[in-house]
């Protein structure tokens, strides 16, 4: 089967109105929030808790505000030179992955800060809060519905299949109603932040274009034929997922659980993937071109000896050493021989 490639569209970033210059809503503390913020109330072990779907900061994003304010506050035990280690820690801590706990964190910024970084660190705790509230309802299926259908703008880059023009206002609008049927189809995304998306969403054919998605459930979605250029997948949970075709660019996986995923024939050039869960994910016939897996946990991937793993530009043995590294990341099954494949005989 050919896969059908869109041509790569041109940003209408400067022709269409944001939401924000940031694409994140004002944040609350999920204590605060009322049910005039259009939320719903679900009811899980015996209590309450409010369904609010937002854009939220990645904890890399706070793991860097918090090592600058640890930086500034005592440069002896957290230099400038040991930023990058320091973030890692950090992000490690927010994430769950460290043995330290998020209240020692902050209990030592707010000690080192003072009053001098008091206001500073007040919205590094409400940031931290909004993520985690946002993972806890990441873990349930986003169940809004709309008949509602909207007047789109289209893009037609190509004449033989225009794609509607969603913008972040748009989406958000349409995901605190409820996602009418074929918004996700066939659209172009346009710098948009993803934080919600229906169960089976069907994603074909589209084009993402610099669009984030943030603390997302991706849950049996189809993406065939799908462009993504210069994405960022953060805390997000994608599984039963599959990407038949799709062209992935300059696109990056951080903090999130791949788990029953295909990416057959797909095309990844310059993607990475860094802190990320990767299981049972499919590699027929992928092309990864330049791209890098770290410090993942990964189990039952599959048919990657018959995916071309190549670094446009560089020399052959680089190219042998970027396949190395990812086959001793991603540990991949062997591949079954023929004489596998063979009906064992009945017993006599």
């Amino acid at each position: 089967m050919t896969c059908w490639k869109p041509p790569t569209p041109t940003p209408l970033s400067s022709q269409i109105p944001k939401a924000g210059s940031d694409n994140i809503k004002e944040r609350r503390n999920p204590s605060q929030l009322g049910t005039d913020y259009g939320a719903a109330i679900y009811h899980h072990k015996g209590g309450t808790f409010i369904e609010n779907y937002q854009a939220v900061r990645s904890t890399r994003e706070i793991a860097k505000s918090i090592a600058y304010y640890l930086e500034m506050s005592d440069p002896v035990n957290y230099p400038p030179s040991d930023r990058a280690k320091t973030v890692r820690a950090v992000n490690d801590i927010l994430q769950g992955r460290s043995d330290r706990t998020v209240d020692s964190l902050l209990a030592e910024l707010a000690e080192k800060g003072g009053s001098y970084y008091a206001g500073e660190i007040k919205g590094v705790r409400r940031d931290i809060m909004d993520f985690q509230y946002q993972r806890l309802i990441r873990d349930y299926p986003y169940t809004k519905s709309s008949g509602k259908q909207y007047k789109y703008r289209m893009n037609d880059a190509n004449p033989d299949r225009p794609l509607k023009i969603i913008n972040q206002r748009l989406f958000d609008w349409a995901a605190k109603a409820g996602f009418p049927p074929g918004f996700f189809r066939e659209s172009y995304f346009d710098h948009v932040t993803v934080y919600c998306m229906p169960e089976h969403a069907d994603c074909n054919f589209s084009v993402f274009q610099d669009c984030t998605f943030a603390v997302c459930r991706i849950s049996d979605a189809r993406l065939d034929g799908t462009s993504i250029y210069g994405g960022e997948f953060h805390s997000c949970v994608i599984k039963d997922t599959i990407f038949f075709c799709a062209s992935l660019a300059d696109t990056h996986f951080y903090d999130s659980a791949i788990d029953r995923v295909s990416f057959q024939k797909a095309y990844l050039r310059r993607c990475n993937v860094l802190d990320c869960g990767l299981y049972s994910v499919n590699f027929l016939n992928t092309t990864l071109d330049g791209c890098s897996f770290g410090r993942v946990e990964s189990r039952l991937i599959r048919n990657l000896h018959t995916a071309t793993i190549t670094q446009g530009g560089a020399t052959e043995a680089e190219c042998r050493q970027n396949r190395e590294s990812i086959y001793k990341a991603l540990r991949p099954e062997p591949p079954v021989q023929e004489a596998d494949r063979r009906t064992p005989a009945p017993e006599r």
